[in-house]
């Protein structure tokens, strides 16, 4: 060997060897812009972000939600250096689920490291690897393994789960809250094109995946009876949303929340944002009659009404401040009873005439309506200024104020266990308790006596099961109508919300219907029955014991 291919030689093994040094400190010790700046200086080296697997979330009983599926990916270390593009945009086409042009416009971007498709199943590895093999592609084109996030049971929870973008990071929901929990951390893997062996890297990439995981308080089998009735109600009302709450009475856990729309989070951008909202915390709406019941109770445990008072009715019409307001059927007189179980709106501003301001403010207070829960995506509620009295009557019967859903629920609670407690979405979190004793055990026993006879003879019969003892309070409220500066008569947001077994309280739930179409449109037409489904069917679901005998002669709630 002369001395000339020596040195020819040795410069070739120097060259390389720095080649090699230089891939090696990308990988484990170069910083990422580092690595970029050193990959355009050696056109053999190329440096791509890899995704890293998300943490599985579950539902209370392991069940999972969302996990993470091996995949694999296409790449382009260096565009220009491409052969045979158009065979290989054609040939990759079918498998990837990509239009041809789209692939040919991926070729030609101006980057010279490009992700060609992303997220392929494995199964077509062999076929590609052959593809890049055929035309002629193998030092520039390689194929890279990833993880794509999954949803196994589609739209299921969808709105409150959300998604991920394509590189696994928390969009939206409960992906995007806790997404530092739950992503893996992604790299920037350099990869070395050899015309032989393809592109290679570093292996692995990552070493042990440090990611969280989540348990939530959902019941995937509740879950999907909640999903199951919102789709009934769908077909029956067409309304604008829906959304659907189910509460543990005792923990403030959330065992069951749907919303509609829904989208499927495997095809998130195939919907659109108003698809993936999760109306049960996102939307605030007046919730009516809803409120009536907390104002009585207060009203009674202050000793400004007795539970056999009178009150005149005046026909079923009465002017506050101006403004008329009306019940649904005229009325010439009723008892404090007969206000709540027939929610009248006349009888209820004359039992809230009563309240002073620091009164309406301290029960606000109680109900936890003050504040923004502490769940994803929550709006915070709206509240007038109760300095001015015509304020305080408005909100006795749920108007000029608004609250989400998951809220009303939870105030709710306060007449089913005398305790507010903050809901609950993950596991393993302490039981947050706004307000104990919000209302004196006599007050209360009489509420919860006529609750139950709301549903047995009132606005909510149609609430009513054979089985069960129901308690709960009816809402329809008038949307504004921003366009007409006023109510609308159309646009209508019906509720039922309530509590069951009523004889000893174990769960919570509500119904929200925005703007169903049809005749008769209220609360106790349009949520109630569908109420009744819900308890019953999470009663099976659990195994509870019916409360209702057969006979149903009276109820003494003082037994339980």
């Amino acid at each position: 060997m002369g001395v000339r291919q020596g040195i020819v030689i040795f410069i070739f093994s120097l060259v390389f060897l720095v080649v090699i040094l230089r891939f090696g400190y990308i990988q484990l010790i170069g910083r990422e812009d580092y690595a970029d700046k050193v990959a355009r200086s050696f056109p053999n080296i190329s440096v791509m972000t890899i995704s890293a697997p998300r943490g599985t979330i579950y539902d209370r009983n392991g069940n999972p939600l969302a996990i993470s599926v091996p995949t694999i990916s296409v790449f382009v270390s260096n565009t220009q250096l491409l052969q045979n593009r158009e065979e290989l945009a054609r040939r990759l086409s079918p498998v990837a689920g990509v239009d041809e042009k789209g692939i040919l416009k991926t070729f030609d971007s101006d980057k010279r490291s490009v992700w060609v498709v992303r997220h392929i199943d494995k199964d077509f590895s062999t076929y590609i690897r052959g593809l890049i093999k055929e035309t002629d592609n193998t030092s520039t084109v390689g194929i890279q393994e990833e993880f794509k996030r999954y949803y196994p049971h589609g739209v299921l929870a969808s709105n409150l789960l959300g998604f991920t973008s394509v590189d696994g990071e928390g969009i939206d929901g409960l992906e995007y809250y806790y997404n530092n929990l739950l992503k893996g951390e992604q790299k920037r893997g350099a990869f070395l094109r050899t015309r032989k062996l393809g592109s290679l890297a570093k292996n692995p990439l990552w070493e042990e995946p440090k990611t969280g995981e989540v348990y939530l308080t959902i019941d995937l089998g509740v879950q999907a009876i909640a999903e199951d009735i919102k789709e009934k109600i769908v077909r029956q009302w067409s309304p604008k949303a829906v959304g659907i709450v189910l509460l543990d009475a005792n923990s403030g856990e959330v065992l069951a929340m749907a919303s509609y729309p829904s989208f499927d989070p495997n095809n998130p951008r195939a919907y659109s944002e108003q698809s993936r909202r999760n109306r049960a915390v996102t939307d605030v709406f007046e919730p009516g009659s809803v409120m009536k019941p907390f104002f009585i109770a207060r009203a009674l445990e202050l000793g400004y009404v007795k539970p056999k008072m009178w009150f005149d009715i005046e026909g079923g019409r009465i002017q506050v401040f101006g403004r008329s307001v009306k019940d649904v059927k005229p009325s010439r007189s009723m008892t404090l009873e007969q206000v709540l179980i027939k929610s009248s709106n006349v009888g209820t501003i004359k039992v809230a005439k009563y309240m002073s301001q620091k009164d309406t403010e301290t029960l606000m207070r109680d109900l936890g309506l003050e504040r923004r829960l502490d769940i994803p995506a929550s709006a915070k509620p709206w509240l007038p200024n109760f300095d001015y009295p015509a304020n305080i009557l408005y909100v006795s019967i749920g108007q000029g104020m608004a609250v989400n859903l998951l809220q009303l629920c939870s105030a709710f609670n306060a007449l089913a266990t005398n305790k507010v407690l903050m809901p609950r979405l993950v596991l393993g979190q302490e039981s947050k308790v706004i307000k104990e004793n919000v209302f004196s055990q006599k007050s209360l026993r009489w509420v919860q006596e006529n609750l139950i006879k709301v549903v047995e003879e009132g606005t909510g019969k149609q609430a009513k099961s054979d089985h069960f003892y129901i308690a709960g309070k009816t809402g329809t409220s008038q949307k504004f109508d921003k366009a007409l500066g006023a109510y609308s008569r159309e646009k209508l947001v019906t509720y039922f919300v309530g509590y069951f077994p009523a004889t000893n309280p174990k769960f919570i739930a509500g119904i929200m219907v925005d703007e169903p179409r049809g005749e008769n449109i209220y609360g106790g037409t349009v949520a109630a029955p569908y109420f009744k489904d819900l308890v019953e069917r999470v009663a099976v679901y659990y195994g509870l014991e019916p409360d209702k005998p057969k006979q149903s002669v009276s109820l003494d709630l003082r037994e339980h």
